[in-house]
């Protein structure tokens, strides 16, 4: 596992040990890592040439592609500041995440680039901007600079901004030094027992910590090779697989489910993948991974956008299934690098196997949301995170997931985690995606509403989902309204959007009532 202190270090050794062995493989090109140092180099100095100075936010807009890796390389390199944006973006999404950045350049797609001007143009903002086709590949950027780190470059520098997917408000970027990133790859790797014998899949967005952090910042740390596809396709996945020799793969919740869903027949017998990192995933997703297509590892671990590598299963553990793991220490000193701690709403420790709101303390953290003095202060006395994360742990010091302090919804006096509901729809083999609110109730408190959406080729009715709850969730969890729709609305990181479901006018009038109906 290389040492060093800062991404370009890193990525700099990596390249001298691996020089002319194959890194990045996007549609039909392949780069070797003497290849990427290269083109690295002329980009960090082309930039600077532009007259982009350290800590310069560059905002880059485009799909997942091996110009992203290229790109996240050079800012380290200048000393500028790496902010991916996610192409799905609204135009007045888009204003309020350029508001924030306050980017010195943009790279864009030509197909986001009249998006981009109308946003800046709204901001009454000029924002320099290199625009590059379709094929994704970046133009000629001269030649390189020979010092290969922009002076003054360390630890400490500012690395990437990463906009967090929130729900609601103006958008928070969190921003991330050197430090944070090569930890969090180390971990990474670490975590999955990566080697340079590797081929990860990215299929994640790469405007997202999980594929920018734990998929790119894992090859570099352990010399593996990645393969970038520009989104996840359920109908090719297995495909890619099979072409590549794919062995290692980060996925969330919904792709597992979908995997499993799929027709058989798509799945090669003899695949080589034999690692998937997943989060968060139920006993019986893993189970059936491992014995639908022999996936020997599918490890579990926690961590969020402010602050990555918080903790982790460990890679030969098949005891603790749906279980967040416990605090991370690094791989090669053993040094503690997180703790965990479960409050109460007085922000003092619950007992142990009571559930709690989560507070984290680690050295991946995030110095802060950037540019957003409005913003509620994120850290509290002695550099504690509060984070919206609900859990328990147990007496071995495992903690396990209970929900967010939004999506609990208070029934019949008990609290319920909509997550937990949502994780039994969708192991109903018609449900493709689930999501579950509460809604006022006329007895005081709340009452369940889910909504799902079918899985393809499916017909779902809502008076047999009110009987398979009944079969499955005890009475204060089962939904007293069931709503079938031909698709949920999605974060831009794929994951249900349970706040646009409340918004969807007519909801609960056009819902099976199954109290009234008597479907049960």
């Amino acid at each position: 596992m290389a040492q060093a202190s800062t991404l370009t270090e890193l990525f700099s050794l990596r390249a001298k040990l691996s020089a002319d062995r194959p890194f990045l493989h996007f549609r039909d090109r392949v780069h070797t890592w003497a290849d990427v140092l290269s083109e690295t180099r002329r980009w960090a100095s082309h930039l600077r040439s532009l007259g982009c100075a350290s800590g310069d936010r560059i905002v880059v807009l485009l799909p997942n592609c091996d110009a992203q890796v290229v790109l996240l390389l050079a800012c380290a390199e200048a000393g500028l500041v790496f902010t991916p944006l996610n192409t799905a973006l609204t135009q007045p999404e888009t204003e309020a995440v350029l508001r924030v950045a306050e980017p010195s350049l943009a790279i864009v797609v030509a197909t986001q680039a009249a998006k981009l001007a109308a946003a800046a143009a709204a901001l009454d903002r000029a924002v320099p901007t290199i625009e590059i086709g379709t094929d994704l590949v970046l133009p000629s950027a001269g030649t390189a600079w020979s010092s290969g780190l922009a002076p003054g470059v360390d630890a400490d520098n500012p690395l990437a901004i990463m906009f967090t997917s929130g729900t609601t408000g103006t958008p928070k970027g969190a921003l991330h030094v050197n430090r944070s990133y090569v930890l969090a790859a180390q971990v990474a790797a670490y975590r999955m027992r990566l080697t340079a014998a590797d081929r990860l899949l990215v299929v994640l967005p790469l405007f997202h910590l999980n594929a920018l952090f734990y998929s790119v910042g894992g090859a570099i740390v352990s010399g593996a090779s990645l393969v970038i596809e520009e989104s996840f396709s359920a109908s090719g996945f297995w495909a890619v697989v099979d072409r590549f020799g794919i062995t290692q793969v980060n996925i969330i919740a919904a792709v597992g489910n979908i995997l499993l869903k799929r027709d058989r027949a798509e799945f090669p017998g003899n695949a080589t993948l034999r690692k998937v990192s997943a989060a968060p995933v139920t006993r019986e997703v893993a189970d059936a991974l491992h014995a639908a297509f022999g996936i020997e590892h599918v490890v579990e671990s926690y961590g969020m956008t402010e602050a990555p590598g918080i903790a982790q299963v460990d890679f030969h553990d098949r005891d603790h299934r749906a279980c967040l793991g416990r605090p991370i220490s690094h791989p090669l000193t053993g040094e503690p690098l997180s703790e965990i701690r479960l409050v109460d709403g007085g922000l003092s420790d619950v007992p142990t196997g009571e559930v709690g709101r989560v507070m984290v303390r680690a050295k991946t953290m995030m110095k802060g949301y950037f540019n957003r003095p409005d913003a509620p202060g994120p850290f509290l006395a002695g550099g504690w995170f509060l984070t919206e994360d609900l859990a328990r742990s147990d007496a071995d010091g495992f903690f396990y997931f209970f929900g967010r302090t939004s999506e609990i919804i208070r029934s019949r006096g008990e609290n319920v985690a909509a997550s937990e509901i949502e994780a039994v729809l969708l192991t109903h083999p018609g449900v493709g995606d689930a999501g579950c609110i509460g809604v006022p109730s006329e007895l005081g408190e709340q009452d369940i509403l889910a909504a799902v959406s079918p899985r393809p080729g499916a017909v779902l009715a809502p008076e047999e989902l009110a009987r398979f709850c009944t079969e499955h969730l005890s009475r204060h969890k089962r939904p007293r309204y069931l709503t079938v729709l031909d698709a949920l609305p999605k974060t831009p990181t794929e994951k249900v959007a349970r706040h646009r479901i409340a918004e969807l006018p007519g909801l609960v009038a056009e819902a099976l009532d199954v109290t009234r109906s008597g479907a049960r």
